[in-house]
């Protein structure tokens, strides 16, 4: 396959069979490279981890479900080093080409999965999502993005960031095959609509003013009952943010204590340094971190119990430069993990798609309480995405 785009990686193809019928059957298949796949290594966007992995005999269950469902393997995808980031650069295999806008970042950490996608060079991209890394990416390039329910797939033989956070999920270009991937995951179909979508006052006021206002003519499009709300929550989006950090850090060190300390020089600057600032954590602003986790799930849980779905922008703010600098980037990554962070707070599901927009950049998102991620499929089929 001719790869322009650099969103795969460069391994020689081994052969992955699939199901030669099935709901996926026909639908090209690619697979982030932090899952396990049968005669491939898993380097997780990092050389030394590529190193010491060796080729792997056995394939996640996750994408085993796909294969034996028809889908047909094309390729593991890049990833940002360690999937720790949101940008979709990585200083040992190259940053994916955007092919919306060359110029602008692609968005990661699941950026491969998303450059295949909106190339045409695949159909389903599989990626996880930890801090955003399949709705963000999703959001640039112009994609279907879903985040399920913490905890409702396989994640065996993935290799984790922040496990209280990591999500397996998809990219799509269009609602259909998305529906189709919820089915042969084993998501159950749900029938009804939400009672009232809600719009956050809090959230909308985040961004700018022109582009909140054509998201809510396409949440009114769907003529469902619209209510307005001042804040999702007692905690204020910042406060949500930093809880949210906090937790990432220290389990994003968890997970890479060993490689950090065998091989420190093998781990690109910003990545090492955010490894270095969970070490430092100490145990106190943690249990804090935990505890407004706890509230605001139950704010949430309250929020949503009645069939409720809430709408909100996907992103914060437009994609910087590719080649802007380390200030731009994590300017950028502050501002919408504010908004991404509240999937990842709360476990609830998360489903963004791209809406028309003078912007032409625009992504709208549906968030629902948990495992009701075919009600946000329901509501986005209405709205038109």
């Amino acid at each position: 396959m001719q790869d322009r785009w650099n969103a795969f990686m460069p391994y020689p193809d081994a052969d992955v069979g699939h199901a030669p019928i099935g709901s996926l059957f026909g639908l090209r298949l690619a697979v982030k490279d932090l899952f396990d796949v049968a005669g491939y290594p898993t380097a997780a966007g990092n050389a030394a981890v590529l190193v010491a992995s060796g080729i792997k005999r056995a394939t996640a269950p996750l994408v085993q479900t796909l294969l034996e469902a028809g889908a047909c393997f094309v390729g593991k995808t890049n990833t940002d080093e360690l999937a720790y980031s949101l940008i979709g650069g990585n200083i040992h295999f190259g940053m994916p080409i955007n092919p919306r806008d060359p110029t602008l970042i692609p968005g990661g950490s699941s950026s491969g999965s998303a450059v295949a996608v909106a190339a045409g060079l695949a159909d389903l991209g599989l990626g996880t999502d930890t801090s955003g890394s399949i709705r963000l990416p999703a959001a640039i390039n112009g994609l279907i993005g879903w985040r399920p329910t913490h905890g409702s797939l396989d994640n065996r033989a993935l290799r984790p960031l922040a496990p209280s956070f990591d999500v397996p999920g998809f990219m799509t270009r269009s609602l259909e095959p998305m529906a189709a991937v919820m089915s042969a995951v084993g998501m159950p179909a749900a029938n009804d609509q939400p009672s009232s979508i809600l719009i956050p006052e809090d959230i909308f006021e985040t961004i700018d003013g022109t582009i909140a206002d054509e998201m809510i003519a396409s949440i009114r499009s769907a003529a469902m009952p619209i209510r307005r709300i001042d804040f999702i929550s007692s905690f204020s989006l910042a406060d949500l943010a930093v809880a949210f950090t906090t937790i990432l850090q220290k389990e994003a060190w968890e997970s890479n204590k060993t490689l950090f300390e065998r091989s420190p020089d093998a781990i690109a600057a910003d990545i090492a340094a955010r490894l270095r600032a969970g070490s430092r954590l100490d145990d106190g602003e943690v249990r804090e971190a935990r505890r407004i986790r706890t509230l605001f799930s139950g704010e949430i849980e309250r929020l949503l119990c009645e069939n409720m779905v809430v709408a909100l922008p996907t992103v914060a703010m437009n994609p910087p430069a590719r080649d802007s600098g380390r200030e731009s980037f994590a300017a950028f990554r502050s501002a919408c993990i504010k908004l991404l962070c509240l999937s990842g707070l709360s476990g609830c599901p998360q489903l963004a798609f791209p809406i028309a927009s003078r912007a032409g950049n625009t992504s709208l998102s549906l968030f629902g309480a948990r495992n009701a991620d075919s009600l946000l499929m329901n509501v986005a089929r209405r709205i038109g995405a």
